[in-house]
């Protein structure tokens, strides 16, 4: 067959043949592919949703050997098995699609990590009966699915230029009348002393500890495997006035990422009509500041050098800048009243004479 021609069998059906495209369609496989992510998502997300994560797996597994079909489809490779004579075409499993597709993989994605995660995934889903005792054992097959679900993006994004987050919204909210159980907590619980866990529970373990060793061997992504995500409820408030807000970002990304919340050092100092001197708090303590005769309300006055701190440089300071603020004391008697007067008199300003 001339090389770039398209392979294609003669499907003998009725009488009639009929041209069979061994590449399939990408677009097609691609897009059935994300509804079956979407569709995992959803429903392990339905608290009251009977057999709920044994679907969720089932659902993730497929999402992947459609993923996997489409990256083989895209690059013009075969998704089927060679025709064995009076049987039925049949396309890859998602163990041999996954075994094709690996060499076609983005750089950034390494294929060790996301065969294991997907291996364990496979491991609960052909024997999830034997889990159903196992008590908070949910805990590790949620951190193995987000961390499919994630890895699943990013094949998305780096293979096909398709952003699955634009098409749900990520930030679901966890509630539920238990406590979150930590799935390291569990693991080491799992392992240890107290009651002992089951057969099945123990060789999971056993197969999820082997897959990290290998990955750490091959200095492979352990987070592709298995990532714990932890989430908090806080108060805004508590967000609203924090000084600085760091996120740290992946390896790979130039983060850290750090926010610093600008703080006004400025103040409002009040001060008396007949106070000339005020010692001024500032960052590093209290300041002599004086204040000049005839100083108005509103007035400010600089500080060299009292200011926050630079961020490039820790060694230069800005300028802190006080605000003068004039306190006039309550008038009650005749005696001070009379005073105000005859001060009037002496001070015959007019202060609205800019408005006019």
């Amino acid at each position: 067959m001339p090389r770039g021609q398209i392979a294609e069998a003669r499907l003998v059906a009725g009488g009639d043949d009929e041209p069979v495209n061994y590449r399939g369609s990408y677009r097609h496989l691609l897009r059935n592919s994300k509804a079956a992510m979407l569709a995992a998502i959803e429903i392990y997300n339905k608290p009251r949703f009977d057999y709920r994560e044994e679907c969720c797996v089932i659902l993730l597994l497929n999402a992947w050997e459609l993923a996997l079909k489409a990256l083989l489809s895209k690059k013009a490779k075969s998704i089927f098995y060679p025709k064995k004579r009076k049987e039925p075409y049949r396309t890859l499993s998602w163990r041999d699609a996954l075994k094709a597709a690996e060499p076609l993989f983005p750089r950034d994605l390494s294929s060790l990590p996301v065969r294991r995660n997907l291996e364990l995934l496979a491991t609960y889903r052909d024997n999830s009966v034997h889990f159903y005792n196992a008590r908070n054992f949910g805990t590790v097959l949620y951190a193995l699915a987000q961390t499919s679900i994630v890895n699943f993006k990013d094949l998305l994004r780096l293979a096909f230029q398709v952003d699955l987050g634009a098409e749900i919204t990520w930030q679901l909210l966890p509630l539920g009348l238990h406590a979150p159980v930590d799935p390291i907590e569990y693991i080491s619980g799992a392992t240890a002393g107290g009651k002992k866990p089951s057969a099945a529970i123990r060789q999971f373990i056993l197969e999820l500890k082997s897959a990290a060793q290998e990955l750490e061997d091959a200095g492979a992504d352990t987070g592709r495997l298995l990532t714990v995500f932890s989430v908090k409820l806080e108060s805004t408030k508590k967000i609203q006035n924090a000084d600085v807000v760091v996120g740290v970002t992946s390896p790979t990304a130039p983060g850290p990422l750090a926010v610093v919340k600008a703080v006004d050092p400025n103040i409002s100092h009040p001060l008396r009509q007949t106070e000339v001197l005020e010692r001024i708090p500032t960052i590093d303590g209290r300041s002599l500041v004086r204040i000049p005769p005839g100083t108005q309300n509103g007035q400010t006055f600089r500080l060299r050098g009292r200011g926050m701190p630079s961020l490039r440089d820790a060694e230069m300071r800005g300028d802190q800048y006080v605000e003068v603020n004039v306190i006039v004391p309550r008038i009650a008697d005749e005696r001070s009243k009379e005073i105000l007067r005859e001060l009037a008199k002496l001070n015959p300003e007019n202060p609205r004479k800019d408005l006019y």
